[in-house]
């Protein structure tokens, strides 16, 4: 598969699924253990149709973790 297609093919996965981020979903929710990031698990269980592989494009330091800045920057 091109690099292109790929690309755009996570862009349509990354774009749906941080619409169900914008739906009134705040980071203080997702953050379940109140730590201050959301893992993957966390934002699982409230949007499950998140895919790992959209939240760690979303993770911009790979550190498997979405923190205030980063989860903003997936706000549509």
């Amino acid at each position: 598969m091109s690099k292109r297609l790929t690309a755009a093919l996570l862009i349509g996965a990354f774009t749906a699924s941080t619409a169900a981020l914008a739906q009134g979903v705040s980071f203080e929710t997702i953050d379940s253990n109140q730590d201050g990031f959301v893992s993957f698990d966390e934002v699982a269980a409230v949007v499950p149709d998140m895919s790992e592989d959209v939240f760690k494009a979303a993770d911009a330091n790979q550190d498997n973790l979405l923190d205030p800045a980063e989860f903003a920057a997936v706000q549509p």
